[in-house]
Order: C-alpha cells, then sequence, then structure tokens
C-alpha cells in the first residue's frame, strides 16, 4: 500500500470510528420513591397478604416517572439534532448518535465524553447522563495457593457443593433461568470451556446461548460466573450479559428488556463513596448515583428478579484503601451493600484427614475439599479478604435484618469506632459461599479461582433451586428474596451453617495491626462478614413447603 492509498484508508478509519454510535442514558427525575419502596416492602413481605405478587413494568414506571410533557420536552430536544433512535421508557430517556454530536448537544470540550453540561431549560427534568466510565480494576486471583499450608487448596467442584449446601442431584430442566452479569464490555466465555466444567462435573450438558452484547474473547471473570453459576443451578436456563458502561445504564437495559432471568449475578462493585470515580457523574455526588441505582434495583426485584452480589475481595477497607490508610478506614463496596440485592460474602475450609466418596472426573482426577468446617476467606489464611460492613446512605437497618443487626451490635463483640461505620446503615453480606479454588476451564485448561466473584454465581445458582421449589409449591415468584431468607433464619436455625470464625479488617494487599479499627469479626449468629451463613438448601426447601403460609391469591403469572 502506498502513501496516495494509506491517505485515504486513515481517513475513512477516523471518520468511521467519529460517527461510531455511542448510547446515551438520561436519568429523569423520579416521583413518588416512597411508595415504591412500600410496595417493594409489602409483596417481600413473607407474611403479608400479597406476598409474591410481581407487577407489570407499566404498573412499576407509572408509579415514579415524569409527566408526559417533562418527557416530551426532553424528547424534542433530543430531536432538534437529527436524532432518531430515541427510546423513552418513561423515566429514562435513551439514543445512540456519534461522539461530535454528543459533544455539541452537552457543551463538551473534551475528547472522551465529561464534564458534561446539562441544557439550563432541561435541568428540572434530567438528574444526571450515563455515557462514560473509568475503568474498574478486576483483580481476579488464578491458581491461588494459601499462605497457610492448613487451608485446603483442593477444588471445590460440584460434589462437594452437593455436601455441603445439602443440594440433592437434581436436575432444573431449564425451567428457571440465571444470568451472569459483566460491565465495561469484559471479554467473554466460550461453551466448550463451559461443556468441560460439566462434564468433569457429572451434570448434564447445558450449553449457554442466550447472549446479551459481546461475547469476545475468553476472560477468566466471565468463564468462572458463567461456569459456577451452571456447577450450582444443574440445567438452569444460562445467560450471560455484557454491558459496556456501568450500574445505571445496566440496570435501565435490563428493567427494560420484556424477556429476563430469574436470577443474576454480578461480581463487580466499587466503593460506595466513589461511584463518581468510575462514571462521569457532573452534578451528582457518588451517593446520590447509589440512590439512583437503588431505585433501579426496586423496579428490578418488584418485576420478579433476584440479584446477588459480591461482596468484595478487600474486605471492608476495600480496593480504595488497599494499604489500611487510618485516614480512609473502612469503604462499603457497592452494589454489594445494596439493600435489594442478596450480598455475598465468602468461605475457605481447612484441608483434613476426611474422605468422601466422590465419583466425579473432577474429584477423582483432581482431588476435591471434603471438610465442611467453613471459615470466612481472610488475609492471612488464604491471601485475600472477603468484603462486608455498613452502607453509608441509609438512616435506619433495613426491617428484614433489623433484629440479627442489633443483636450482633449488642453481642459484646468488639466494634470499630462508631466514627468508622454507620450503625444505622445496611449490613452486609447476607449469605456465604465457598469462594476458594473454584473449579474454572479457560481455553480447555483447568485452574482453582478465588473470590467472591466465584460466591456469587454459586449462591445464584443455590437460588435457583430455592425459586424454582417457590414457584412449584406455593406459586410464588419473588425478586427481593431477602426478607423470605432472614425470615427464614429466625424460624428454622438448622436451615444455615452459622460461620463463627473470620474478620474483614484486612484487604488483599494487607493486614493492619490496628485490627477492629479496620473491621469486623465473625461470632455466632448473623455478622458483617458472613451474613446469616451459608445455606442449607435441602432444609430450606422443606420449609418452605412445609412451614411457609400461602397468603392472599399468589396465583400470579409466571413471567
Amino acid at each position: 500500500m502506498n502513501l496516495f492509498t494509506v491517505i485515504p484508508f486513515l481517513y475513512t478509519v477516523l471518520n468511521t470510528q467519529q460517527q461510531e454510535q455511542q448510547p446515551v442514558y438520561l436519568a429523569l427525575k423520579q416521583h413518588n420513591i416512597d411508595v415504591l419502596e412500600k410496595v417493594v416492602n409489602d409483596i417481600s413481605n413473607p407474611i403479608s397478604e400479597n406476598y409474591g405478587k410481581v407487577m407489570k413494568m407499566n404498573e412499576i414506571v407509572d408509579i415514579i416517572s415524569p409527566t408526559y410533557q417533562e418527557q416530551q420536552k426532553v424528547i424534542s430536544w433530543i430531536s432538534e439534532y437529527n436524532i432518531s433512535d430515541i427510546k423513552n421508557y418513561g423515566d429514562n430517556i435513551k439514543f445512540q448518535t456519534s461522539k461530535d454530536k454528543i459533544r455539541q448537544m452537552f457543551n463538551i470540550s473534551t475528547k472522551e465524553l465529561y464534564n458534561y453540561t446539562i441544557p439550563y431549560h432541561l435541568r428540572d427534568i434530567i438528574d444526571f447522563v450515563e455515557m462514560s466510565l473509568y475503568k474498574v480494576p478486576r483483580n481476579i486471583k488464578i491458581n491461588n495457593k494459601s499462605p497457610l499450608k492448613t487451608t485446603d487448596d483442593r477444588y471445590f467442584g460440584r460434589e462437594p457443593m452437593m455436601y455441603l449446601y445439602n443440594v440433592s442431584d437434581i436436575s432444573l430442566n431449564k425451567s428457571i433461568s440465571g444470568a451472569s452479569i459483566e460491565y465495561q464490555n469484559n471479554c467473554g466465555f466460550i461453551n466448550n470451556d463451559l461443556t468441560k466444567q460439566q462434564v468433569m462435573n457429572g451434570q448434564i450438558v447445558n450449553i449457554l446461548n442466550d447472549v446479551v452484547g459481546p461475547n469476545v474473547d475468553i476472560d477468566v471473570e466471565s468463564s468462572l460466573d458463567v461456569q459456577m453459576m451452571s456447577q450450582t443451578g444443574n440445567n438452569a436456563k444460562l445467560w450471560f450479559w455484557d454491558t459496556p458502561i456501568w450500574l445505571y445504564s445496566f440496570a435501565v437495559d435490563f428493567y427494560n428488556t420484556p424477556d429476563i432471568p430469574d436470577v443474576i449475578s454480578m461480581s463487580w462493585g466499587w466503593s460506595q463513596a466513589n461511584q463518581c470515580n468510575i462514571v462521569d457523574c457532573s452534578n451528582l455526588t457518588s451517593l446520590q448515583y447509589v440512590n439512583r441505582v437503588n431505585i433501579e434495583y426496586m423496579k428490578i426485584v418488584l418485576r420478579g428478579t433476584t440479584m446477588t452480589v459480591s461482596s468484595g475481595d478487600a474486605g471492608a477497607p476495600g480496593r480504595t484503601n488497599e494499604e489500611c490508610d487510618v485516614n480512609n478506614p473502612i469503604n462499603p463496596v457497592f452494589p454489594g451493600s445494596s439493600p435489594f440485592v442478596v450480598s455475598v460474602g465468602a468461605t475457605y475450609t481447612d484441608k483434613t484427614n476426611k474422605t468422601r466418596d466422590y465419583k466425579s472426573p473432577l474429584c477423582l482426577n483432581n482431588a476435591c475439599i471434603t471438610d465442611n468446617n467453613e471459615k470466612s476467606i481472610s488475609f492471612d489464611h488464604v491471601g485475600w479478604t472477603a468484603g462486608g460492613g455498613f452502607d453509608l446512605t441509609r438512616n435506619s437497618t433495613p426491617w428484614w435484618q433489623k433484629s440479627v443487626v442489633e443483636e450482633y451490635l449488642n453481642s459484646g463483640v468488639q466494634l470499630p469506632p462508631d466514627t468508622n461505620f454507620n450503625r444505622n446503615g445496611r449490613a452486609y453480606p447476607d449469605v456465604s459461599a465457598i469462594g476458594h479454588s473454584c473449579p474454572t476451564y479457560i481455553n480447555g485448561q483447568l485452574g482453582g479461582v478465588d473470590g467472591t466473584s466465584c460466591s456469587s454465581p454459586v449462591v445464584a445458582g443455590l437460588l435457583t433451586i430455592i425459586k424454582e421449589h417457590l414457584w412449584k409449591t406455593k406459586k410464588i415468584k419473588i425478586g427481593h428474596i431477602n426478607p423470605l431468607l432472614y425470615y427464614i433464619y429466625d424460624k428454622c436455625p438448622s436451615c444455615y451453617r452459622d460461620i463463627t470464625e473470620g474478620y474483614n479488617w484486612c484487604t488483599e494487599e494487607t493486614c493492619s495491626s490496628n485490627t477492629t479499627y479496620f473491621g469486623f469479626n465473625a461470632t455466632h449468629g448473623f455478622d458483617p462478614v458472613s451474613g446469616l451463613g451459608t445455606l442449607n438448601v435441602g432444609n430450606i426447601l422443606w420449609f418452605i413447603e412445609n412451614k411457609l403460609e400461602n397468603k392472599g391469591t399468589l396465583n400470579v403469572e409466571y413471567i
């Protein structure tokens, strides 16, 4: 190619990049948020007459959307720029256009789409705009060997999972669905790896065909999420959903999709107080951004979808304080601290001389964990620390966990200074699961992967079993499942394994000698280290079938 052909070629490439279509999400000001939360609380309360009554999309949006005239005012402004690809979701308007046109619309002078300005005549209607992000670092731990020889580094395969969590070898027959959610156009997975993992675990081969967004190349995070959800929710219908930006825009797209999965797992998060370091919030604070995303989560659970989220891999200090700086001691992670998700911590077991009669190729050929004495993952034992603590935004603990949180705070366990955490916040995680040496195939090679990125899809898979049983036995479809989990905990202590050993005042980089200044101790009962403990699925299914009463009319359409 000579110079005369190179120049027009480069011009074409650059021009194409300039004209590349960029999605823009306009968050319109919402109304009646208190009404929406009352509805969420009512239909998710196991003793309510309205328990399990999911809502239709238009019913939810009608409660909180701005007026039709306000929506049209925004659409008219967008249309002035000859943009036709406009979607009006009531409380959000999404459109796509070139970056050049976006810079013009929002008076942006930077190369990237940062530091936008909302037109003056729309500032009473538009809260903020999501269209750009700063990358979130991913710190997956592959073939992570623990610093102590007592820790069991053998694989946490399907057979150990069934043993630990009292799961029978059942098939869900694709009657319920679960999705792994990725952000930032993260790389994907391949079905060959998923099939290898299923065969090695002695499972039904279950290909993942439902993909939203790009599934390009192979990523450890994506492969882990997909394979661990499959390992637990045997033969559930599997989804993979990759979104280009961050939490709000995903929630908007997900909520406004007609057919959505029953359970989703998200292994991403960042400091609640630093969300605007991820997205360009412009005129919002990070906590205002968190509040808006929580409203979107309320809408999702009202449709009947349950969300599980990792509690984090850097303890209570979080990834914004890996070195345990005393000036920034405890940093709740979001969305793991959201009250509308099942927040998931992580456990491990010690290596013992116990034997199990495993029969799967995975455990016969590679060896699997055999003990059931789970402990919360901490830096000294595994080399990283599961997250937990109290969120920053709430001024009262959610009703469904209030009694167990107060019991923890009044138990006499040593706590950080009150100035370091919000005693009235939402405490997290809610539950835990194994997060060490999770067997994952990456491009045909088997390895162990660590993180709450493992334990979240594990719990998501377990919840597909529980939610299917709720529907089969009670005709209940519920999205916000936390109130039920805490209700069962109160009525059925044997439905959980109490995790009494562990702490989260370390990170994935270091431990401070100042211990509880930076986090919390595990103890008997609920704690912000391991939550309620780990699930005994068999006992939970028995409780649902025999002890959970039907309230009101529960023959809702299962959509």
